[in-house]
């Protein structure tokens, strides 16, 4: 028996290393499959990261919080957010709290404070990924979005985000109203058809 413990034990690493990303993939899916959708406004910006690949960077306008005057809120630590619903149909975050609350919320990090009012928070989520093609064509869409809604009367651009019990997966992202990618497929077919 002696002779076949670093084989078991070989085995056992094995199986903690198949077992970790295997609970974080059922943990995305069940996100996915069982969580509220809710609609956040973004304003993308389009970074490269060398070790993940294209993705579009998503600063949310739901980050920046209105909250008490004179409220303390310590930035070391992990705060629960709840979400809720404005009558336009986005979502936005209420003063975070020390303890997670009934219904959905993020769990939130303090950023800094903004004034006496305006608190910013570091969302769980931040990217869209897309092909290394794609991810610059959606930012360029967006930016000519936001610059076009003068009226403000739709947010040019805005990501879907699942929540299940503080746990939030970005979903898709939308600019004027039309999925991304179907957005840049729209943008793509005069320029095609003109070769």
């Amino acid at each position: 028996m002696k002779r076949y413990a670093p084989l078991f034990a070989l085995l056992a690493v094995f199986a903690v290393q198949w077992a970790l990303p295997i609970g974080q993939i059922q943990q995305y899916q069940q996100v996915v499959d069982h969580g509220t959708a809710y609609r956040f406004r973004t304003a993308p910006v389009d970074p490269v990261d060398p070790f993940r690949g294209r993705y579009v960077t998503l600063q949310f306008t739901a980050a920046e919080i209105t909250v008490p005057v004179g409220a303390s809120y310590p930035s070391d630590q992990a705060l629960y957010a709840p979400i809720s619903v404005e009558s336009d149909g986005f979502a936005v975050l209420q003063p975070p709290r020390r303890q997670p609350p009934a219904g959905d919320y993020l769990q939130v990090r303090v950023a800094h404070r903004v004034d006496d009012t305006r608190l910013r928070v570091a969302l769980p989520f931040d990217r869209y990924y897309l092909n290394e093609r794609q991810a610059p064509e959606a930012e360029r869409l967006a930016r000519e979005a936001m610059r076009a809604d003068t009226a403000n009367t739709l947010a040019p651009s805005w990501a879907v985000v699942r929540v299940l019990h503080g746990e939030a997966v970005l979903t898709e992202l939308f600019i004027e109203g039309v999925p991304v990618a179907q957005r840049i497929a729209e943008a793509r077919q005069p320029t095609e058809s003109q070769q």
